[in-house]
């Protein structure tokens, strides 16, 4: 009768269709050892679906199910839920799902949307993720103004503009000048996303180790920021006056559009994304114009280079509080790791080429997202805010 009644619960949550009710029972149910072989049989038919390439063994896959029935936590809702094929659903209580292969490794959300934790650690040995948002305004007087520590409401008057702090962090300006007074907006590194809405009604959202320069007030016959790092955009049309987004030698034109652009000083090349609307790319050497869809990577003396291929919910994942580490190397993730848990990485020794796929809530402790990382041999230790990076 429990082997039955095991195989059904174990059937329907990967079909997706177990209620919480009943999710304990099956968890207890597939620590009883007396139905450790049974145990094996169901493995063994999720794995016989697997593709050729997925590399995992059933010990392995039985004691990463134990582990995190174990240590099972309350769970966390994510914003967005993928679709997954019944055969990826490897038993893993209601929590993530992990899934080892050769180019590395996925991590999925069940059904119903939760995760779980993979291991709990000493919160000494810990980095959490970034709970509050530690951005910073420098005002055309110098003046910094810290917008964790401000009150809700008007924060600052520069000239006939107001700066006000919104109940939901949002800043925003509002007024009208004569002259160009310019300010800063830093995100630094460990530090939460935050919007910014323009005097124009154009809404900015900047990841953390990021900054944009930027008028209060727009005059003249154009509109143009200045950015380091990675921000969204949603420009306001105005015909009249173009919206000009320059880092070094990139200038991005607008009328009015949404588009990304990832230009962190340690990443390779510039990379501008548009979602909606036309934009024209340029360096010193030359201009692209780009469509929907389109991502085009600018470095210097070389004309800018654009694809269609992009994966746009991968570029839009920071924005919606995920780790999508689709197609990246090792030295890519950890640059973005570092940003987010404001940590150094550092490597005791050469790094492997690995490629990495999946994504994963921004919501984890380092080394709760790290756990992942043992089961395809990367291994590391935490010093303080550095991790250091051991190779498998």
């Amino acid at each position: 009768m429990k082997e039955q009644r095991l195989e059904e619960l174990f059937n329907r949550f990967m079909q997706g269709s177990l209620p919480d009710a009943e999710e304990t029972e099956l968890w207890q149910l597939w620590l009883d050892t007396t139905l450790e072989t049974r145990r094996v049989q169901l493995l063994d038919a999720v794995y016989d679906r697997l593709p050729e390439d997925m590399d995992m063994s059933h010990s392995e896959a039985d004691r990463i199910f134990r582990e995190i029935v174990n240590t099972k936590s309350p769970v966390h809702q994510v914003r967005r839920q993928p679709h997954i094929p019944a055969w990826r659903r490897i038993a893993v209580a209601a929590s993530i799902i992990l899934i080892v292969g050769a180019g590395g490794w996925i991590v999925l959300h069940n059904s119903k949307g939760k995760k779980s934790e993979i291991a709990r650690v000493p919160e000494t040995q810990d980095i959490k993720p970034p709970v509050n948002n530690h951005a910073r305004i420098t005002l055309a007087n110098r003046q910094t103004v810290y917008l964790d520590s401000a009150v809700n409401g008007s924060v600052a008057m520069q000239g006939h503009v107001q700066l006000v702090k919104q109940a939901d962090g949002q800043i925003v300006y509002k007024g009208t000048a004569k002259e160009i007074v310019y300010n800063t907006l830093t995100n630094p590194r460990g530090s939460k996303v935050i919007e910014m809405r323009l005097s124009d009604g154009s809404r900015i959202w900047l990841n953390a180790g990021s900054s944009v320069t930027y008028p209060v007030a727009f005059v003249g016959k154009n509109r143009k920021v200045e950015i380091d790092g990675e921000a969204y955009f949603e420009v306001s049309p105005d015909a009249s006056m173009p919206f000009i987004v320059t880092k070094g030698i990139m200038e991005i034109q607008v009328l009015g559009t949404h588009f990304n652009v990832n230009a962190y000083e340690d990443e390779p090349d510039i990379k501008v994304t548009l979602l909606e609307g036309a934009v024209k790319v340029g360096n010193s050497v030359a201009t692209v114009n780009m469509h929907p869809g389109e991502q085009a990577r600018i470095a210097p003396h070389l004309p800018p280079r654009t694809a269609n291929d992009v994966n746009l919910e991968q570029v839009m994942a920071w924005k919606n509080g995920l780790f999508s580490f689709e197609g990246a190397d090792l030295p890519m993730v950890m640059r973005q790791l570092a940003r987010w848990y404001d940590i150094e990485i550092k490597y005791d020794r050469m790094v492997p080429h690995r490629a990495f796929k999946g994504e994963i809530t921004r919501d984890l402790t380092l080394t709760q997202l790290m756990n992942g990382l043992r089961a395809i041999g990367i291994k590391f230790r935490i010093e303080g805010r550095t991790m250091i990076v051991i190779q498998g």
